[in-house]
């Protein structure tokens, strides 16, 4: 683990993804920054049984899970001020739902240090000292 991923280690991370070789490669991302990985999760059914049952530092949310929008998960994390970020093969809409309007996205494929680094911002206040 790099120095850089230090803030991040022990950070409850839920990852919600369909699609298995996906998810693969962010459970060992997020394992080489010493993120606990929380699920995973991947239909937002899972995920809101997860976000309900877990306490979570943030999360990683696939936008379109076999065509079904994450939106309600979204908007359970925000009430519950998890943040997140939305991990996505689609662009910025206006009509997107406000929950996830203004999220941080990752667009897919994403490597390893533009997770790490969207990772620090986005997770910047519950990340250890």
């Amino acid at each position: 683990m790099s120095d850089s991923s230090e803030p991040l280690k022990g950070l409850r991370i839920l990852v919600v993804e369909d699609e298995m070789l996906i998810l693969l490669d962010i459970e060992d991302m997020l394992h080489e920054f010493g993120c606990v990985v929380v699920g995973p999760a991947a239909t937002v059914a899972a995920a809101l049984a997860v976000i309900r049952s877990n306490e979570l530092d943030g999360a990683l949310l696939d936008m379109s899970l076999r065509g079904e929008r994450v939106t309600p998960a979204a908007e359970e994390l925000l009430a519950r001020g998890v943040p997140f970020i939305l991990c996505t093969g689609f662009g910025r809409d206006p009509r997107d739902e406000a929950a996830i309007r203004d999220a941080p996205r990752l667009t897919k494929p994403f490597s390893k240090e533009s997770l790490l680094s969207l990772m620090h911002q986005t997770f910047r206040a519950v990340t250890k000292p």
